[in-house]
């Protein structure tokens, strides 16, 4: 019996063992923590790639991704742990203080969104990392902006990881799935949604 390797059967079970593997190179490299910021986009750069169908590789192009992205994706987390910390004590500042006048509470409201997108445009930073070459800052700075400014991308990308979330806590078998190939499968549905907020940008620069 002769196996054709291009039939969609064979392409489906290769695109399955591909995204196992994807998965478990980004879970050992999560593992250390601090390194959670570089396993994330260099999961992103190899399932933007799936998403475009470019190179199909996985093992080399993944730890060339974290090698290379290590640094800012590094830093990156550290701006944000700090940004967090200044809303956090930001808000238990005002908070304090909002009986005193329509001010402070004015105030608690500012910080509150800033939280929110703060905590948003954390879906586009590191992907963003992973497709794009800019600074610490600059990356952040886009993430807020792309965050606002693609509201439509930012609702189905919140709506997604809220379901996925929701699904990990309150179902105890979901997490045999994430560990075999979930986180993987979850960034390629992300990175779906990712090339086309990029795409308009990937231009530029391609005309520059």
């Amino acid at each position: 019996m002769k196996i054709n390797l291009d039939s969609p059967v064979i392409s489906f079970l290769n695109k399955v063992a591909d995204f196992m593997i994807l998965n478990i190179l980004f879970i050992l490299c999560c593992a250390p923590i601090v390194t959670i910021g570089p396993a994330l986009s260099a999961l992103y750069t190899i399932t933007m790639r799936e998403a475009r169908h470019e190179d199909s590789y996985i093992l080399k192009p993944f730890f060339k991704a974290f090698k290379n992205n290590f640094i800012q994706s590094f830093f990156s987390s550290i701006l944000y742990l700090f940004l967090g910390a200044v809303i956090v004590y930001g808000w238990q500042f005002w908070l304090k203080r909002s009986g005193e006048s329509t001010v402070n509470q004015v105030m608690l409201v500012i910080l509150g969104m800033f939280a929110i997108v703060c905590l948003l445009s954390l879906f586009y930073a590191f992907a963003l990392i992973a497709r794009f070459d800019n600074s610490v800052f600059k990356t952040v700075k886009n993430a807020l902006i792309l965050t606002v400014f693609n509201l439509k991308e930012t609702i189905l990308l919140t709506l997604f990881s809220g379901i996925v979330m929701l699904l990990m806590i309150f179902t105890k078998s979901i997490w045999l799935f994430m560990v075999v190939g979930g986180f993987a499968c979850c960034a390629y549905v992300q990175s779906l949604l990712f090339i086309r907020v990029f795409e308009p940008y990937e231009k530029v620069e391609g005309g520059n």
